[in-house]
């Protein structure tokens, strides 16, 4: 079984890792011409000094919302955007080619457009000539977390498990190593680290949420719920907690609970593939067979095959068909 999790990347932002609570999202909106006025403003710097790699970065992050999740929801997806931030971005690197920095940023436009096997060879070059500590240990995680996505765990446990011995207590280390064990349920493994964050970030919700999700993949539907209910108390802003309860929920029998959960977590986040196709198993079971599809749809538009399994395209096919089929 396979439902969302909550990776923990308190450092830094990235958007797609399996399905992604790491940011706070809610509707706030930033008006779009703010952004093209700011993007104005950097390609005048860029027209005065040609050779300013600081300049195209920034730009290519305005471009592609890098910094921004309400930005990235509008333009996810568009094929025009992306080049346009990678083009900025290999101007960059033309220009600084021995900076970590361009090519991290190149890595993670990648990475959120899903060219998994671009963005690794990236990270490879931005661990390269990252010199300062907490910025290789930041790549060395995001390298770990993409290749345990393209199927090399062991790789990958063993890249993080190196890390460790040079960091014991970074939260977000300790947490993707957890998720990876998880991923191949290894559950003992995948607690042991959730309760070593907490020996050393006690209070870290992030954490929490994900021994719920531990739960949650052990059949212990009902501590799951309780764990997610504690820490959404705490702080409501998180979609795949939401998500969770209510897949925990939908197990239990709670239907119309489990869509009310579902219904606000895509209202936290518009991306959450995972609360869609969620949605559309429980749509099925209440016999709203159009409405099912329509979210697997956009399960299927936001990546979910790419970024989990086939799982989408496979209910589409056996689901979908004869509902999309008009009578002759």
């Amino acid at each position: 079984m396979k439902v969302s999790f909550v990776l923990v990347f308190t450092l830094f932002q990235v958007l797609v890792f399996s399905q992604v609570g790491t940011n706070i999202t809610g509707n706030d909106s930033v008006p779009l011409d703010s952004f093209q006025l700011a993007i104005q403003e950097v390609s005048e710097i860029i027209a005065l000094d040609s050779m300013d790699a600081k300049a195209y970065m920034e730009r290519g992050d305005l471009i592609c919302g890098a910094q921004d999740e309400s930005y990235f929801k509008i333009i996810f997806g568009n094929e025009e955007i992306y080049y346009q931030a990678m083009s900025d971005y290999d101007e960059a690197i033309k220009l600084s080619p021995y900076s970590y920095e361009p090519y991290l940023k190149r890595a993670l436009l990648n990475d959120r457009f899903f060219n998994y096997k671009e963005a690794l060879k990236d990270y490879e070059e931005a661990l390269t000539y990252a010199y300062v500590f907490d910025n290789k240990m930041r790549i060395r995680i995001l390298r770990a977390r993409l290749k345990a996505k393209l199927g090399a765990y062991d790789v990958a446990i063993k890249d993080l498990e190196k890390a460790l011995l040079e960091n014991s207590e970074d939260p977000a280390l300790l947490n993707t190593l957890a998720l990876i064990h998880l991923d191949i349920e290894d559950f003992e493994k995948a607690l042991k680290y959730l309760n070593l964050s907490l020996e050393f970030n006690p209070e870290d919700p992030f954490t929490f949420a994900n021994i719920g999700f531990v739960a949650l993949n052990a059949g212990k539907y009902q501590k799951a719920i309780n764990i997610f209910d504690e820490q959404i108390k705490k702080n409501g802003k998180f979609s795949s907690m939401y998500n969770n309860r209510g897949f925990a929920k939908y197990k239990l029998g709670k239907n119309k609970e489990a869509i009310k959960d579902i219904n606000y977590a895509i209202e936290l986040n518009s991306l959450n593939s995972f609360a869609f196709k969620n949605r559309a198993i429980i749509n099925f079971l209440m016999n709203k067979n159009e409405a099912a599809c329509e979210d697997l749809q956009m399960a299927k538009k936001l990546g979910y095959s790419t970024e989990y399994d086939d799982e989408v395209i496979k209910m589409l096919f056996e689901k979908c068909l004869s509902v999309n089929q008009k009578p002759k």
